[in-house]
């Protein structure tokens, strides 16, 4: 099982690493990380702030809907692709169950899209350290480990739609359609629905729960702060309801059911015979 896992991971790892589109996003996303660093930093020394606070802020944003983004668009054009010049259907031929399959292709794309998104914070990092101090080590690594998170779960559930695709092109459409209702059209929905359906801060919850986006943006913030005044209200409920470690166990384990949840439906398509 480890050995078909691992040569599935670093075959889809190579052509991941490969693709000039993944390399071109994640030289974007450098740029991107570096440049909003830079902005924020300025305006936190006009401010008279110290600390990364600024930064961090404007880095969770970014680092939640571009990394999903890529997550999704890489893992979309995984087993379509593949289906598409019959390797899919080779491979399946080999003694190797299609959840061997699935995992392995996560684990390689998850890992060329961890080793982009590692080099852009780098950038950003280089950048943080001259007024980093101890306390913001814990904050850092929470806007890291969420993005990471993030990005694992676009990866997955563009896996699935590939999975279930008739082909790259539908799943790369349907990926990118799905992120702009993550990224934007769900907030919309949220915003027109909460004053006349009166969600309250419960109904709110389960709509974050049941957005991989927000809930790694909500993780971000409450790893940044463990109050929860940067998120209202809401963070305020959270920490009533869960206390500061389960709201963030709470997160976390949402993310991973992100992640979990949509392999078991690829590995459920890869599992048919008529590929």
């Amino acid at each position: 099982m480890t050995r078909a896992v691992g040569a599935v991971a670093a075959w889809e790892y190579r052509l991941a690493a490969r693709a000039r589109w993944v390399l071109a996003m994640g030289v974007a996303f450098a740029l991107l990380a570096a440049a909003v660093t830079v902005l924020a930093l300025g305006t936190a020394r006009g401010l008279g702030s110290t600390g990364i606070g600024p930064a961090g802020a404007a880095l969770v944003n970014l680092g939640v809907l571009l990394p999903s983004l890529m997550g999704l668009l890489l893992g979309a054009g995984s087993f379509a692709g593949e289906r598409d010049h019959g390797i899919l259907t080779m491979l399946l031929a080999q003694p190797v169950r299609p959840s061997r399959v699935v995992v392995g292709a996560f684990l390689g794309l998850a890992g060329s899209l961890w080793t982009t998104l590692a080099i852009g914070y780098g950038a950003a990092l280089v950048l943080l350290s001259a007024v980093a101090r101890a306390e913001d080590v814990p904050a850092l690594a929470a806007l890291v480990g969420a993005t990471f998170a993030v990005a694992a779960s676009g990866v997955a559930v563009g896996a699935a739609v590939a999975a279930w695709s008739g082909g790259r092109l539908q799943a790369l459409a349907i990926s990118t359609g799905l992120w702009i209702l993550l990224a934007l059209g769900f907030d919309l929905a949220l915003a027109a629905l909460a004053p006349t359906v009166h969600l309250g801060p419960g109904g709110l919850l389960v709509g974050v729960l049941l957005n991989p986006l927000e809930a790694g943006r909500v993780l971000a913030l409450l790893g940044t702060d463990l109050e929860g005044t940067a998120l209202g209200p809401f963070g305020a409920y959270l920490l009533a309801r869960f206390g500061a470690g389960g709201a963030v166990a709470l997160l976390a384990a949402d993310l991973v059911a992100w992640v979990v949840g949509p392999l078991a439906l690829a590995s459920r398509a890869l599992a048919r015979r008529d590929l």
